[in-house]
Formats: structure tokens, sequence, C-alpha cells
């Protein structure tokens, strides 16, 4: 694992120095800057060139379904493979954990050479490849092939009837007819490849680049000239003409007259056509139209979700001025101006009433599991730190779609090198509540979230590898994330345990009396502390719903997500959000004489959690999702983890306000 980080950061050095500086500095800058016309890519991959005639390899990926959720083998179906069988492409950790399995292909692609309607392979159906490809096709899924480390678009018909290109998803195995309900395998795909010739001083040629990369599928009951009939092994199959094809021309819809249907014993003969187009995209903004989609989702939407955000923000802010600065000024004046009154004028004035009469119980620490919410905090502040750093990484471009897995693998190592921040929060807080038992909160902080996701991971990991799906991670694989997290998580939360227990504890403005104070029943139902935490997680819920919906998009129905300037927008608006709901509720909390505010403030603007999982309940429905049991739980199971962690991590911003806030209220009043 050690060596593998040290290997990952000399290649970003040396990215960087390829780059040069400016490249570095420009892209820090356009990071903070939305820009969602125009994918940004960063360069670290260096270009092939090829020379005219130059094999072209192309290679097939795990086939999906946002149906069902889970990947396939591309070769579990009876679809032709190499002459000396499948093989494994390099892939790194992030491939694995994501469900990619990337093998060679036995397509023959050179530069620039057309090829027009050329026999592949001819395949017998059994009952059990007639049956498993036509379950493939009823759940809805598609095949992901892979050129020059670019997907392949698909190109096919709208229900008007045009041709359409669809970058993201792959293109589909079949289709279902309409009419008798059969299914239809796409036997016949036309190849169609885009090339630049980048411009060069020098008289040599550099050759040419590949810049796009598209596959139409068509669905053909292939016949033979003369009635010939193949066995699908003899050599002289190959050279045969079909009659279903033109010598000379690529395959058109228009000409296809019959279907090829999926049954047993069924002879399904596979064919492909390559053509290529000259392009004037050069190759360094190839991955624009796959980052925006050709422009499908329009820029407004996410300026929509931006300007959304920003009036709640407002809204708040505006609350926060009018009703709470104007009522605290107007308390501390108060409570100081009583303060330094005789007994006996003092006795003439009326009862104290408000927030000042829990002054001796405020900062008692919670009395319901303080451990646990010192491990709560400590793992919501690793998580916020490693959440920003991620999406800054992706901004700029480190963590770029171009690279599969490269953002799993970010997201790992920046929450492994985020331990020491989650273990010196929770164990300076835990020490401020005179918590003797450091080394147990170290190790809930170190493993209650983590544990978790593993447990859960390692039993759909082992669900998965019954189902054959490909989303299976190898058991080597299992090992190093394991690795990763006992030998490189747990030491630094353990590190920066050890430096927040050096610490000195939190000075709090007050005292804490002996006895706790009776908690008066509230006086109306939004002073309900269980109706005032739900309520609250409305406001940060509904400044990021708009840009979560595109983030729920991309992680289940294979989209992809590239607005990360957005994102870090958005996600700021979250921070300040969470933080100013939580001091608004807070303060009339208090002003209820209610001193246990500490959970109270954490489930505040936790509760955008819970908003968060209610919706995915209701975006879940227009998934179409099959009736597999393993489909609702791999949806719900990890949703309910993403849940999780945003508690923590909107619960943690809560908290933390409020500790602000108290500090501040209560150490601006003068008390015997």
């Amino acid at each position: 694992v050690i060596i593998g980080a040290l290997a990952a950061g000399r290649k970003i050095i040396m990215t960087m120095k390829r780059s040069g500086l400016a490249a570095v500095a420009l892209a820090a800058t356009c990071a903070v800057l939305p820009t969602p016309t125009s994918g940004f890519y960063m360069p670290g991959v260096h270009p092939l060139t090829f020379n005219p005639g130059d094999e072209v390899p192309m290679k097939v990926n795990a086939m999906t379904s946002i149906r069902t959720q889970l990947p396939r083998d591309y070769y579990q179906l009876p679809f032709c493979e190499p002459v000396d069988g499948p093989k494994m492409a390099s892939e790194n950790l992030g491939e694995f954990l994501t469900g990619n399995k990337v093998q060679n292909s036995p397509y023959t692609i050179n530069m620039l050479r057309e090829v027009y309607c050329q026999i592949l392979c001819q395949v017998k159906l059994n009952s059990y490849e007639a049956k498993t490809l036509k379950m493939h096709i009823k759940y809805g899924y598609h095949n992901n092939w892979i050129i020059d480390n670019l997907p392949s678009a698909s190109l096919g018909l709208s229900e008007a009837g045009q041709k359409q290109k669809h970058y993201a998803g792959g293109f589909p195995v079949g289709f279902i007819a309409i009419e008798n309900g059969d299914a239809y395998v796409y036997n016949h795909v036309n190849i169609v490849i885009d090339y630049h010739k980048p411009e060069t001083t020098s008289t040599d040629s550099v050759g040419y680049r590949v810049v796009g990369f598209a596959v139409e599928p068509m669905s053909i009951n292939h016949k033979f000239l003369a009635n010939y009939e193949w066995d699908g092994e003899s050599t002289e199959g190959y050279t045969k003409q079909l009659q279903t094809c033109t010598a000379g021309y690529h395959m058109d819809r228009d000409t296809i007259s019959q279907n090829q249907v999926v049954n047993k014993d069924e002879k399904i003969l596979y064919t492909y056509d390559v053509k290529w187009n000259e392009s004037r995209v050069p190759w360094a903004s190839r991955w624009d139209v796959y980052l925006n989609e050709d422009h499908l989702v329009p820029a407004k939407v996410h300026w929509y979700s931006i300007i959304n955000s920003i009036l709640v923000v407002l809204f708040l802010s505006l609350l926060v001025i009018s009703i709470l600065v104007r009522n605290l000024k107007r308390d501390i004046a108060g409570y100081n101006a009583i303060s330094v009154l005789t007994d006996e004028e003092e006795d003439e004035e009326a009862d104290e009433t408000g927030w000042k009469l829990v002054h001796a119980d405020v900062f008692r620490p919670p009395s319901t599991m303080p451990m646990v919410f010192c491990a709560f905090i400590g793992t919501g502040c690793q998580i916020a730190f490693a959440t920003f750093i991620s999406i800054i990484f992706s901004a700029i471009g480190f963590l770029s779609p171009a690279r599969r897995g490269s953002l799993m693998i970010g997201v790992l190592i920046f929450y492994m090198i985020s331990g020491c921040i989650s273990g010196y929060v929770s164990s300076r807080l835990y020490k401020t509540f005179k918590g003797r038992q450091w080394q147990m909160c170290t190790i809930l902080t170190a493993t209650l979230f983590p544990g978790s996701c593993f447990a859960v991971f390692l039993f759909f990991n082992i669900v998965l590898f019954f189902f054959h799906s490909s989303a299976s991670v190898p058991f080597l694989d299992v090992i190093i994330v394991a690795a990763m997290w006992c030998c490189i998580s747990i030491p630094l939360v353990f590190m920066g345990s050890y430096f927040g227990y050096k610490q000195e504890s939190i000075e709090f403005p007050t005292h804490t009396s002996t006895v706790s104070r009776e908690i008066p029943k509230p006086t109306h139902i939004m002073l309900h502390p269980t109706v005032s935490m739900v309520a609250a997680g409305l406001a940060p819920f509904a400044a990021a719903y708009v840009e979560l919906f595109f983030i729920m998009t991309s992680l289940w129905m294979d989209q992809y997500y590239y607005v990360f300037g957005f994102t870090l927008i958005v996600y700021l608006i979250l921070i300040i959000t969470c933080a100013e709901i939580t001091i608004l509720v807070l303060y009339y909390q208090l002003c209820s004489e209610n001193h246990r505010w500490w959970w109270f403030s954490f489930f505040t603007a936790g509760s955008t959690a819970l908003y968060t999982f209610v919706y995915s309940f209701f975006w879940f429905q227009g998934l179409q999702a099959s009736s597999m049991m393993i489909t609702y739980m791999l949806y719900f199971g990890y949703m309910v983890l993403i849940s999780f962690g945003l508690l923590l991590l909107t619960g943690t911003i809560g908290a933390l306000s409020g500790l602000w806030f108290v500090r501040k209220i209560f150490g601006s009043i003068k008390i015997d």
C-alpha cells in the first residue's frame, strides 16, 4: 500500500512537471469558477498516436443495467471471444471497487481502414445461453466498449425516428419487441471512430489520434448467398458473401428486412463495420461531449440550483440578522444591566427569564452517550475534510472521469489521511467532557463509521459473488482495503487522538452546577425538541436538492458527473445553511430553558440526512428497478450508508456551530 501511494505521488509530480506550473495555477483558478458549457480535462495521460494501418485495440468493459445495479462480465453472454481467450487489462483498485472489468476483444480495427460487414463469429444458442441472453436483454443491460480510453457512445433512433447520440451508459445488448414480447439481440455494430490529425511545425508526420468513438447497434438475421450453411468453425465461412450486406457499403437500418431473434438452437452471426470520420476536435478536448452530454442538460439548470441555494442562505441570514441578533443585543444588555443593580433594586426588578437561567447547566456534558457523541463529531470532521479535498481535486481535474476509478481511490486516500483530524477532535472534546477512557473513545472513532461501511461492503461483496457479478471485488483487493484501514487510517486516528488529549480542555465562560436544572415543558409544539430537529433539516436539504438529483443520477444511472465547480459552491452553501439553521433553532430552545443542546444541535442539522433518505424512495421509483431483491438491497443498503455519512457531516457542522454560539453568548454576559 505504501509503495502504491509513493508511486501515485510520483505520477502526480511527473504530471505537474509535464503540465507546467502555469497549467496547475490556471486549473486552480478555474476550479472555483463553474464552467458548465465545457468539461475541464487535466492533462495527465500521454496521447496515443497511430499511423495509417496501425492496430487500434478495442476493449470491452463489464455490462451494466440501471434496472438491476448488477454489473456482469461481458463474456458471460454468448458473444464472440478472442482467439487466445479473454485477458484482463491492467486495472487499479478503484476500477475493481466500482465494478469495472476491462478485457480484450476479438474486433480488429486499424487506423483509417474502413471495414464493411466483417464476419466475426457464429454462435449456436443452447437452452441455457438463450435463456441467459433473453434475461439480460429484458433487464436492459448495456455493453460498454473502450477505444483509447474513450467509452463508446450509443447511436440510436429517438421516438420521432431521428438519429440521436447518447454518451453515457454504453449501448444496449438487444431489445424486446412491443408486438409479441420476443427478445432480439444486436448482432451487428457500426463502429464509428472520429480521428484528428494534430497540427505540427515539424516536417515529420505525427500520425492520427482518436477523439471520438460511437457504436450503432443493429439486429440483423444474416443469411449467406446461395443458402450456404456455416458450422461456425471452418475458415471458409469467413470468406462467404452475405445476402443481407451490400459489398462496399456500410450497413444501414433501412436495409434490414428481419431482426435476429433469440431462441434455442438459433444461429447468431456477429458482424461489424468500421467507419472513420475526420474531426476538428483536438485530443485534449475529446472528453468535453462526454462530460456535458453534448449539452443534454442546459447550464441554466445548474445555475438554477446555485440560485436556489443562495436564496435559502439569504433567507436564513435575514432571519438570523433580524431576529437573532436583535434579540441577543436586547437580552445581553438587559442581563448586564441587572447584574450591576443592588440587592434592593434587583428585588424590584422582574424575575429573570430566558436563556441566562441555564448558565449553570448549559455546558454540562451530554447525559446520553458522551463517548459516542465525541466519536460522531470526530468522524464528521473527517468526512467533511475528505469531501472538501475530493471536490477540490475533482474540480482541478486530477480525479477526472477520464481515469476510471480515480475518484474512488482519491476519496479513500483523503479519508485515510484525514484520520488524524477525527482523532484530534474526538479526543479533545472527550477530555473536555472529563472522560477517562480516551483509548476506547479513539477506537470507537476509528471503527464506528468505516467499520460499518466495511461490514456492509463485505456483505454485499459476498452476495454479488454468488450472483456472478463483476462488482464482486477480488479477495486480494478486499485485503488491500482492509490493510489500508488497519495499517494507515487507524494509526492516524490514534496519532491525532494522542495530540488532542495532550491539549488543554476547551474553556467555558460559566461554571456547571452539581445538580441539573429541570427542563420545563415546551409552551408551543414548534418548541418541542423533536419537532424542531425534524423541521430544521428541511432548509439545508432545500439548498442542495437540485444538485443532489444530478449526483444521484450519476451514482445510480451510469451518467457522468463533472460540474464539481458547482458542487463546491453547493457544498459550502450546505455548510453555511446547517450552521445558520442550527443557531437559529438553538436560540429558541435556550430561551425555553432547554439546556440539553449537544445532541439537539447535532440532530438539528443532521436531520438533512433524513430528508435525503426519504427523497431516495421517491427517486427510486424513476429508476424502473427490476423485481430482484438484490437490487433493492443494494440501493437502499448503500443509501443508508450515504445518509449515515451525511448525518455525521451535517450533524458535526450543527454541533460545532452550536458550541461556538453558546460560548459566544454566555461569554458576553456577567454572571455572579
